[in-house]
């Protein structure tokens, strides 16, 4: 028989000890692995977060309760966001429209698949980052304003929650918007940005504006997206507790919690697209992508509502409420378990 030249491969048992050692490890080794990197940070910080929480209550004062408000509002974001995290990563990318045709789970399964555990988390760090103080901020500001209202002899009727909260969101929002600039960069291009640090780099090779893109819609949004979820938690607390005589017990306050969050996250989506879509321009721009670009919330607004349909400002709604749902159930519980602990009243 003619040799057609080509080398056979050599059988696994017969290859060289290197070579074999260099095959790459099984999915389930690589979970494993990554699981072990992500648990040990995650003791560390719930140590961390034990002593502290601690040490400050009893501590008293205006700066102390100041304080506490602002440290339960963060570590309340920190637990409920990171439980949620992988929900939060696929309507992020549903939204950004890079979900092709594909459903939550399955795109859940491609990205285990192809990134492992550490796939399904990817953005969580930056989103830590961002909503540790904004979370912290958004009670500090919404306590504040209703306490100067009932100190001005204000009854704080659901409008005026959603003025005070809506306040806090886009106060909060302004602060740490940078970081979640990052935190959708870090999401939808893991190759080209491994940290923080390189996400607002990329931002910002357009000028410091690119760390603000898309703001305004943000601003817009945080108005009727944090002042709505907090209105509605509020108003339905006060409401049950009164019908029950008493104060709201776990499953009541996650069931509060969750209808809030899917109240708030229905009526801001399209401006959360929009809000997105504006923080992806940076790096289309770098990959020559063929998009056309806009640059505000109005022209984002015509501009998806006109090329890819309507429907397109809702894109990522039910596993973005899929996410939002227990997130917000969960940070609640937790505001007002850390509340307790911490020994700090609302009005």
């Amino acid at each position: 028989m003619a040799s057609t030249g080509a080398v056979p491969p050599t059988p696994l048992a017969t290859q060289p000890a290197d070579v074999v050692a260099a095959a790459p490890p099984s999915s389930l080794a690589r979970d494993l692995q990554q699981a072990k990197e992500l648990i040990q940070p995650t003791i560390i910080a719930t140590v961390v977060a034990v002593a502290l929480t601690y040490l400050l209550a009893p501590l008293t004062g205006p700066w102390a309760h100041s304080f506490k408000l602002i440290f339960a509002g963060a570590i309340a974001g920190i637990i409920s966001r990171t439980f949620c995290a992988p929900l939060e990563m696929i309507s992020t990318v549903i939204m950004c429209g890079r979900g092709g045709s594909d459903g939550l789970v399955t795109s859940l399964n491609k990205v285990w698949r192809q990134e492992g555990l550490r796939g399904l988390f990817k953005g969580n760090g930056a989103n830590i980052l961002k909503v540790a103080p904004s979370r912290g901020l958004q009670f500090l500001v919404y306590e504040s304003i209703k306490r100067s209202m009932v100190d001005a002899g204000l009854s704080l009727t659901p409008g005026y929650r959603l003025i005070a909260a809506g306040l806090a969101g886009m106060s909060a929002a302004t602060v740490v918007y940078p970081l979640d600039v990052a935190k959708t960069l870090l999401t939808l291009y893991p190759d080209r940005c491994t940290g923080v640090g390189q996400a607002l780099g990329y931002a910002a090779k357009s000028g410091v504006g690119g760390l603000y893109r898309g703001l305004g819609p943000t601003l817009v949004a945080m108005f009727p997206y944090v002042g709505v979820e907090f209105m509605v938690y509020e108003t339905l607390k006060v409401w049950w507790e009164t019908l029950v005589g008493g104060t709201a017990s776990t499953l009541p306050l996650l069931a509060l919690g969750a209808i809030s969050g899917a109240a708030s996250q229905t009526v801001a989506h399209p401006l959360d697209v929009v809000r997105r879509r504006l923080q992806m321009l940076g790096m289309k721009k770098q990959k020559d992508d063929d998009e056309p670009p806009f640059t505000n919330m109005i022209d984002g607004l015509f501009h998806i509502g006109s090329k890819e349909g309507p429907t397109a400002l809702f894109r990522g709604l039910a596993p973005t409420c899929l996410e939002k749902v227990p997130s917000t159930a969960i940070g609640y519980f937790i505001y007002e378990f850390m509340k307790v602990t911490l020994r700090v009243s609302s009005v």
